[in-house]
């Protein structure tokens, strides 16, 4: 005996396309999608939004325009309301990173990793951009006055001398 699945309703159908209008790098294109998708989501008659729909939005809006308050906006909402998703706290950790809200962008990857071990994205995102060198002396913390200053002074001498600038990888 066959069983169907439910029809997949049209907003879904919308959403996935916006997904792969993302992954073509389509910023523009993805915000019209994730935006349609929303605005037939209410046409169907949902009562509760999803908030993948508008962290997506969010997250397109910001990479379409570069820093984006209402694309922040977005994001945090969505987190707040699903904490547990770790697509959402990846989105907004890249949101934060486009504010250039650092601690607060590797805050949300913490989480989503915490939900989520082995999430690609957000271990993509973290290592495109926590590039540091290890702290010069490792006895000390790296918030450390004597290990940010030698750590400043060993990159300028490798940009002097010409040398690797991550001895992390």
């Amino acid at each position: 005996m066959m069983t169907t699945s439910p029809p997949v309703p049209p907003s879904e159908i919308t959403f996935r396309n916006g997904l792969l209008a993302l992954e073509k790098r389509c910023f523009k294109e993805s915000v019209a999608l994730f935006q349609q998708a929303m605005d037939q989501e209410r046409h169907e008659g949902t009562k509760n939004p999803r908030m993948k729909y508008l962290s997506y939005l969010g997250y397109a809006l910001t990479l379409s325009t570069g820093r984006s308050e209402e694309g922040l906006r977005m994001c945090e909402q969505a987190v707040k309301r699903e904490f547990f998703d770790a697509d959402l706290q990846c989105n907004l950790g890249v949101v934060y990173l486009r504010n250039r809200q650092k601690k607060l962008a590797f805050e949300c990857f913490d989480k989503g990793l915490k939900l989520k071990p082995n999430h690609g994205r957000i271990l993509e995102e973290i290592d495109r951009y926590d590039n540091r060198s290890y702290p010069v002396f490792a006895f000390l913390p790296r918030a450390h006055p004597i290990n940010r200053l030698a750590g400043q002074l060993r990159y300028r001498l490798r940009c002097l001398l010409g040398g690797p600038l991550e001895s992390r990888n």
